[in-house]
């Protein structure tokens, strides 16, 4: 154990509590194991005394003014309450994921952990929802989530409210079962207008019931995640990272250098687009029920370059028409598109991805929610499409207006 002299001497912006220390951390385990009783009486929350959320909200307000970091010692730390970290500026820092355990005492049902200050973070430890909707929530400008552990949860893995929020290094886990619908990391600043910045970067996000990316509303990078096994519900579909909404326009999305596989279930799709602006490059996506990428009927601008796509449009079943079973593929109505430098492909023993692009024809019976629209200005170059059910490797349906179409292979992909 560190001595209070020699940590304050090697954390200079760190405050170490001896009273955390000696109701906490000795021993760690007994938390673990103790019979806590927390109830929840509308909005009020009564916990036992072995809730740690008092003892470690003290030791933050016990931070002098010019210190910034609270260190968590390795341990579990039992919550049966919600620890609302208030104090703009500060750092919650344990010991490493696996070392420092926040754990939900099962008799509590609110949000483990609220980011209420701006510009505070909350690093290296465990977050263990141990059946709780809702793990963490990122409430103020400048809230960062760094190379956490959040698992166990049964709705929303960490929740992104407020604008200028970073999510990164971090391993996101659901519960992995089709009857819980679980969010990875979630996002949605509504239908109106809105300046909000979300960074979603370096994530292992896996094993959650319907997406591992649900972002919607203002201007978002998505960049080198590590996805699989999101969407286990069969019904609806949707995609690992689905971004935008159907009945808006208010997303401005950079989705690039992602691994999206293995969508969970037969209705999973890799990346699903919806209204707005999108950019959709160099990211790898493989082994999905539906399409690897969907491209919504409101989607006002996309660039989707440099994506390998492969082993897609496992849901034979599909009642779309044209089915959506190809590497891409482009929902009447789309518009300002273009596809280029793309690899789409299917190298299974018994193919499923139909098409490498697919632009799809106007629907048989149009949505009244939706005002018509058809698809126009699409550029489609340079992709080799060869190797799927239909050599061909493009279907387009749409009677498209200011449609260019050359470069591509199979030759017959430019008729």
């Amino acid at each position: 154990m560190i001595s209070n002299r020699s940590w304050i001497a090697n954390h200079r912006n760190s405050v170490w509590s001896p009273r955390l220390q000696s109701r906490i951390v000795y021993p760690a385990i007994a938390f673990l194991f103790a019979t806590i009783f927390a109830v929840l009486s509308g909005a009020g929350c009564y916990a036992s005394s072995s809730d740690s959320v008092p003892e470690l909200a003290r030791a933050v307000s016990e931070l002098p003014a010019d210190s910034s970091v609270l260190d968590l010692p390795e341990g579990v730390y039992t919550i049966a309450s919600t620890w609302t970290i208030s104090r703009a500026g500060v750092t919650i820092r344990g010991a490493g994921a696996g070392k420092t355990v926040l754990i939900r005492d099962p008799k509590f049902n609110g949000v483990m952990l609220k980011m209420d200050g701006a510009n505070s973070t909350v690093n290296n430890l465990t977050l263990d929802g141990n059946g709780t909707a809702m793990v963490i929530s990122l409430n103020r400008p400048g809230a960062v989530a760094d190379t956490i552990d959040v698992k166990n949860f049964d709705h929303i893995g960490i929740a992104v409210p407020a604008s200028d929020c970073r999510v990164s290094n971090c391993l996101i886990s659901g519960f992995g079962q089709a009857s819980i619908q679980s969010i990875g990391i979630w996002h949605d600043a509504g239908r109106t207008p809105t300046a909000s910045k979300i960074v979603i970067d370096r994530n292992t996000i896996k094993n959650n019931g319907m997406c591992g990316i649900y972002c919607t509303g203002g201007e978002m990078t998505i960049a080198n995640n590590q996805l699989s096994g999101n969407h286990i519900i069969t019904s609806p579909g949707g995609g690992q990272i689905d971004v935008g909404n159907a009945f808006s326009t208010n997303t401005v999305a950079t989705i690039t250098g992602n691994t999206i596989e293995n969508g969970g279930s037969i209705k999973a799709g890799g990346i699903e687009l919806g209204g707005g602006n999108f950019t959709v490059a160099n990211n790898v996506i493989r082994d999905h029920g539906g399409s690897g990428i969907g491209i919504g009927h409101n989607v006002i601008r996309a660039t989707i370059k440099g994506n390998t796509i492969s082993n897609c449009g496992h849901n034979i079943a599909d009642k779309n028409k044209p089915q959506a079973r190809a590497g891409i593929y482009i929902t009447y109505g789309a518009s300002n598109v273009e596809i280029s430098g793309n690899r789409c492909f299917d190298d299974q023993p018994n193919k499923t991805q139909t098409w490498g692009i697919i632009l799809s024809a106007p629907p048989a019976r149009p949505d009244p929610r939706f005002s018509p629209r058809a698809t126009e200005r699409v550029i489609i170059k340079g992709n080799d499409l060869r190797g799927n059910i239909h050599p061909e490797g493009l279907l387009d349906q749409s009677g498209a207006r200011n449609r260019v179409v050359s470069g591509n292979l199979p030759a017959e992909a430019d008729r």
